[in-house]
């Protein structure tokens, strides 16, 4: 009977997919030149579903956008093995390539806020404040070992936290990229 179902089990279950779609939901990301002759060649032997998002990535729709399209931990998974690839890297809300350091890590900024917020509620301000000052990489990293820490010692943060990772590691190791 559903009733004796854990209620703990059932908020983890319904909270993991809505925190991964909040967290992509603004982020952009664009094809790199690998990723344009990807799409020509079909030589990195993709999957379906692979080829797929990045087919329909284009420098203007977000992530959370293609969400609706397949569940959100593998949309979150082929963006991180799309992104280890060199095939696409975030770029900025307006779809145009990080012309700077700002702008390269403002998709990463949203993210870990948007996370923070939804799986922190209140005691997530003073780690925004900090996430949004960060002015360099240097000093995002820092933020983003506070942001693993609060994110570990939560509730409903310590089951998505370690696929944000990835994708917060992946964007910051990808080169910049030009929308497709």
């Amino acid at each position: 009977m559903w009733m004796d179902a854990n209620p703990s089990s059932v908020t983890t279950m319904l909270a993991e997919p809505s925190t991964v779609v909040a967290a992509l939901a603004d982020v952009v990301y664009a094809k790199t030149a690998q990723g344009r002759l990807e799409v020509a060649r079909r030589s990195a032997g993709l999957g379906a579903r692979q080829r797929s998002v990045l087919i329909m990535l284009d420098g203007h729709k977000t992530a959370g956008a293609l969400a609706t399209l397949m569940p959100a931990a593998q949309l979150t998974r082929i963006l991180v093995e799309l992104v280890e690839l060199g095939l696409i890297a975030p770029v900025t809300a307006s779809g145009t390539a990080p012309a700077n350091d700002d702008a390269r890590l403002a998709p990463v900024k949203a993210m870990m806020i948007r996370t923070a917020e939804t799986c922190l509620g209140l005691i997530a301000a003073d780690l925004v404040r900090q996430i949004g000052a960060a002015g360099d990489e240097h000093q995002l990293q820092r933020a983003i070992g506070h942001w693993h820490m609060a994110m570990q010692d939560s509730k409903y943060g310590r089951e998505v936290v370690a696929t944000h990772l990835e994708l917060i590691k992946a964007a910051l190791q990808s080169p910049a990229s030009v929308p497709a």
